[in-house]
């Protein structure tokens, strides 16, 4: 006869419910591990025979074997060690504990019985909550963050005897107060942002671009010479990001916790910017057992990539299937891996080497052909999957900054936001949801569908150029307060859609 107990083991970002059998006969003593476990794992055997003697167990002449279901997949880490220690009690006691599939236990043991935090827990309990588990043991960490988001029972304990307790109904008033805040809570609400659009002097096109961006979650490109205001721009992107929801801070928290980044528990969106020098695998993830890349610490965020032109083609053409899918998968000779990536993508480039190639002010010293090497580093299809591709002018000192302040469009961001999750009842942005929903919920007339098809026609624009355009007309009728589709936002769109052709007519990136 076998005892199993309940746990969540992490693929990525994806749990999945591990089932831990023991059995215990007659033989040397002995504790073998077996279903896949990595070298952490099978060290656990000392720590759970420790906390079997610890409890008074006699395991001369005992064979333990401890299984973890489903036997072909992968385990790590040491989060087992509780649901394993359970398992080998039920065996050896008289009187089995109370558990049933609904009782999760995610915690590592030491050698004196004492129930320790891991790395990956976080996530790990984040996991557990969405499989739907009622009941779940943790070791003592604060984890008051999740009351709001949790619909289970967490029941944080110091010691092996503390749960064993537990499980019998005996719980004590001891165990409260001794919780610890291992994992770091602390809020970075009160962070100061940066740059405030008011601050930006002219560039009144560029700021209504990124008020769409980031009200849809839509990528943009701008481009134009150097100094002109393009980074500026950027860094005052994130200050018209409204907060996250509680439980998408929680997952972009549990991203950062699994890469190991030190980052406190906030409801503001993360902002990536990593420099042009950076690989691919820190781009998008990777190594032997792979870690999140910044395009998943970008997650629900901003992605910043500053001379574009500057990355190898190779790194900016694996954006490709995370842009379209919002996810990437990272597959390995040991694990392949599913790390969530909705990023909003913000980038800049010069037009060439030089930086002023079309420009009025300074004369380009760049060659034909190092303009034209300099461009396809963007490719096309990566130039498809961005909504707008913006060519930026120096504005002086005489310009005057607008009155607007990065609140009051914030304001006007977050209420298209919220129209839009109650729309499709998820966290789906216009930008990012599917196109099956976004065609039956947007509100568009057969008129409407008729003039776009036509415009795209006429322009000899993509399949994808086209459902693009109805998500940007989607999003400006949003950031208007009407649930119903304008005509005014569909010409809006039209003319965001043709403004990168229209430059220098129909010449590649931001040619002034």
């Amino acid at each position: 006869m076998s005892s199993a107990v309940m746990s969540v083991g992490l693929q990525g970002m994806k749990g999945e419910r591990i089932r831990v059998e023991a059995n215990v006969r007659v033989d040397k003593e002995q504790c073998v591990i077996i279903g896949l476990p990595d070298a952490s794992m099978k060290e656990s055997k000392e720590r759970v025979l420790s906390c079997l003697h610890r409890l008074d167990f006699d395991l001369s002449m005992k064979k333990l074997t401890i299984h973890l279901s489903p036997a072909d997949l992968r385990k790590s880490g040491t989060g087992f060690d509780g649901a394993m220690l359970l398992a080998a009690y039920q065996e050896l006691t008289d009187s089995p504990l109370p558990i049933d599939d609904s009782v999760c236990v995610i915690t590592s043991l030491s050698l004196s019985g004492e129930l320790l935090p891991f790395h990956g827990l976080l996530p790990a309990v984040q996991q557990a909550l969405s499989l739907g588990y009622k009941r779940i043991y943790l070791p003592p960490v604060d984890v008051s963050f999740l009351h709001d988001t949790a619909e289970a029972e967490l029941i944080p304990l110091p010691t092996v005897e503390a749960l064993v307790e537990h499980l019998r109904g005996q719980s004590s008033l001891l165990f409260e107060g001794i919780l610890t805040s291992v994992i770091s809570t602390a809020p970075d609400d009160a962070e100061v942002f940066q740059t405030d659009f008011s601050v930006v002097r002219g560039q009144s096109q560029a700021k209504r671009a990124l008020e769409i961006s980031a009200a849809g979650g839509h990528h943009t490109l701008l481009v134009g010479p150097p100094g002109c205001g393009k980074s500026l721009l950027a860094s005052a992107f994130s200050s018209i990001m409204p907060d996250l929801r509680k439980e998408d801070a929680l997952e972009v928290y549990s991203l950062y916790h699994l890469a190991r980044e030190k980052k406190g528990m906030s409801l503001r969106p993360p902002y990536r910017q990593p420099h042009h020098s950076a690989s691919a695998i820190s781009l998008i993830g990777g190594g032997t057992y792979p870690k999140p890349g910044e395009i998943s610490l970008a997650h629900r965020g901003v992605l910043f990539l500053d001379e574009l032109g500057e990355f190898s083609r190779k790194t900016l053409d694996m954006l490709r299937q995370p842009m379209e899918s919002g996810e990437v998968t990272i597959s390995r000779v040991k694990q392949t891996v599913t790390y969530p990536s909705t990023f909003t993508l913000i980038a800049a480039t010069n037009p060439c080497p030089c930086g002023y190639y079309g420009s009025r002010e300074r004369y380009c010293t760049c060659t034909p052909r190092q303009v034209t090497d300099y461009q396809l580093k963007v490719s096309g299809p990566i130039l498809d999957r961005l909504d707008f591709v913006l060519s930026l002018k120096s504005s002086g000192l005489q310009e005057k900054a607008t009155s607007e302040t990065s609140a009051e469009i914030r304001r006007r961001v977050g209420c298209a936001r919220s129209l839009q999750h109650e729309r499709y009842q998820s966290h789906a942005l216009n930008g990012t949801v599917s196109y099956q929903q976004l065609e039956h919920t947007a509100g568009f007339s057969e008129i409407q569908l008729q003039l776009v098809s036509i415009v795209c026609f006429e322009q000899k624009w993509s399949n994808r150029t086209q459902v693009k355009l109805l998500r940007l007309a989607r999003t400006i009728a949003d950031l208007q307060g009407s649930e119903t589709m304008t005509d005014s936002a569909i010409e809006e769109a039209i003319e965001w859609r043709k403004l990168p052709n229209a430059l220098q007519g129909g010449e590649r990136l931001g040619q002034t």
